[in-house]
């Protein structure tokens, strides 16, 4: 063989064996893609097999545990620590030590002292980098060991005298957060130093974990919602009541009731439950649903018929919304019983006062007209004819008095009077008391039908019956004819204007109202102070006098 076909010969051999190693390289790719799709296929199903689990975590387990076991579960080697943050205190909390040997947890008491289950982690005490990590939810080797992720709340000697007990190589945190909202850490401790192989799986089980501890935290404060206004509701003082209604204001069965509800009617819940407004009330109560319904909120009384058949007086307080496209409506109900019976009682009591004051009333109108007619009969044995005017004026003023007890005795206010059938009563009285003709002297009113306080009305009555009086001696002597007007109105400023008026021969001109000897005229004066009044005379075309005042406020007591 020639050395040229020696050396091809060679080539040729050295070629076979490049493919062999080519052949045998692509079968190891292919052998380690395999493998690697297998990993991949694994951390994929491992992950979606902890989501679902996630969504159907019991309420009651503890997620954080869960977290520490699943995060575990993705470790070749080393333990896992999860805390959990307050925002409150501003501080990390260990909540677990995911560890698949107890005698972890029995070397953290050995040198550090503590178990780590109470210990407290400030977020001011961790470092800069340890907190951009945790804000980021990216994993972070920490340098410093046990003693620098502890927050430096132990000796760098028992950190690292632990760390040798249990052969702590490397340690990684890295972030609970979602959004705006910290939940916690995840602190891993490894056994070697090499880097994190699983850190894209575990990076996205933490990113499913902190979307979990969201809605594991809204979960909490519903839950936590739901106990405080269940609390509320069934330690009320009154019975509440939430029903359906349908469009056309028909009540349908109890959606939800209060302990109160269930105790003052005798039912368990449950029934209650089965039950609608309509089993429960008294419909002889006078309630027109069909008028209340047309309002959002209103309030009303009716009686309650409890499960032996009692009646039960109660004001409801409805208030009608929409939920979820329902008309819903919620009542609360309130034993008015003791109210009743204590109305009742103040019903009998003010019975009693009306009609003892009525008594009353009629007994001093009684004694008044019993002096007056003594008067009568005393003036029948006095000649001298201006002694016999004065006692006639005294019996006048007995009767005008009399007619005012005479007129709250009947009435059903017994503390007001109209004012209008006053005057024209008391006028008719005095017309024949003077023995008036009245075809010679016309008496016209235009008073307003006004009930006046009983206060205002004594002096005012007087100051009626000397007015008039004075009219029906004076004004027209020697059969002279005229006309007398009363008027009594309410001004739109809220006073009281009483004119009495006639068109007579007039007053003197020498004679000054307010300074007399008259005791008629001097009570027509003290009487109007006595209203806080103003009264005017006016003499044109006869006699006019004119009294404005506001009424003043009198207790009721």
């Amino acid at each position: 063989m020639s050395g040229l076909d020696k050396s091809k010969a060679q080539s040729i051999n050295e070629i076979e064996k490049l493919k062999e190693r080519i052949s045998h390289l692509e079968q190891e790719n292919n052998r380690l893609s395999l493998e690697n799709k297998k990993i991949i296929s694994f951390y994929e199903n491992f992950l979606s097999e902890t989501a679902r689990d996630f969504l159907q975590l019991p309420f009651e387990q503890d997620i954080y545990q869960f977290i520490g076991e699943k995060l575990k579960l993705l470790l070749e080697d080393g333990f896992v620590i999860i805390s959990t943050f307050d925002e409150v205190s501003d501080s990390f909390r260990i909540n677990n030590i995911a560890a698949g040997n107890e005698n972890i947890k029995k070397s953290i008491h050995k040198f550090l002292k503590n178990d780590l289950s109470d210990l407290t982690i400030p977020w001011s005490f961790l470092s800069e980098k340890i907190r951009e990590s945790i804000t980021n939810n990216q994993f972070y080797q920490v340098e410093g060991g046990l003693y620098e992720i502890t927050g430096k709340q132990f000796t760098e000697k028992a950190c690292r005298q632990l760390e040798e007990e249990l052969n702590i190589k490397s340690i990684y945190i890295t972030g609970l957060r979602w959004e705006d909202s910290l939940y916690g850490s995840a602190i891993i401790l490894k056994d070697n130093d090499a880097d994190l192989k699983e850190e894209n799986a575990l990076r996205a089980l933490v990113n499913l974990a902190s979307v979990a501890l969201k809605h594991k935290n809204a979960e909490y404060a519903l839950q936590d919602s739901e106990e405080k206004y269940r609390t509320l509701f069934n330690n009320a003082n009154d019975a509440i009541f939430l029903h359906k209604l349908t469009p056309d204001g028909i009540s349908g069965k109890f959606v939800e009731v209060n302990n109160v509800a269930s105790q003052i009617l005798g039912y368990t819940h449950e029934e209650l439950l089965e039950m609608s407004p309509k089993d429960i009330e008294d419909f002889q109560s006078p309630i027109n649903m069909e008028d209340l319904l047309k309002k959002e909120k209103f309030t009303f009384e009716t009686v309650l018929i409890s499960k032996d058949g009692g009646k039960i007086p109660v004001e409801i307080s409805t208030h009608i919304f929409r939920l979820k496209d329902e008309n819903l409506s919620l009542s609360i109900a309130r034993d008015i019983t003791e109210r009743k019976k204590m109305e009742k009682e103040l019903q009998i009591s003010l019975e009693e006062k009306e009609m003892l004051l009525r008594e009353i009333h009629h007994r001093v109108k009684n004694n008044l007209m019993i002096i007056s007619s003594l008067l009568n009969l005393q003036s029948r044995y006095v000649k001298d004819r201006k002694v016999i005017d004065v006692f006639k004026d005294s019996q006048n003023r007995a009767r005008s008095m009399a007619l005012i007890h005479d007129r709250l005795y009947q009435s059903s206010h017994l503390k007001r009077i109209n004012i209008g059938d006053y005057i024209k009563t008391l006028a008719s009285d005095l017309f024949r008391t003077y023995s008036t003709n009245s075809s010679q002297i016309q008496l016209n009113f235009d008073v307003d039908e006004v009930m006046m306080d009983v206060n205002t009305m004594i002096p005012l009555g007087l100051i009626v019956n000397e007015l008039l009086s004075n009219c029906l001696k004076h004004a027209f002597p020697q059969g002279r004819k005229g006309e007398i007007n009363i008027s009594f109105h309410k001004s739109p400023d809220h006073r009281y204007v009483l004119s009495v008026q006639d068109n007579g021969i007039g007053f003197p001109d020498d004679l000054d109202f307010r300074k007399t000897d008259s005791l008629g005229l001097r009570l027509v004066n003290i009487l109007t102070d006595q209203i806080d009044g103003e009264i005017v005379l006016s003499k044109n075309h006869g006699t006019e006098f004119r009294i404005e005042f506001v009424e003043k406020e009198y207790s009721n007591v």
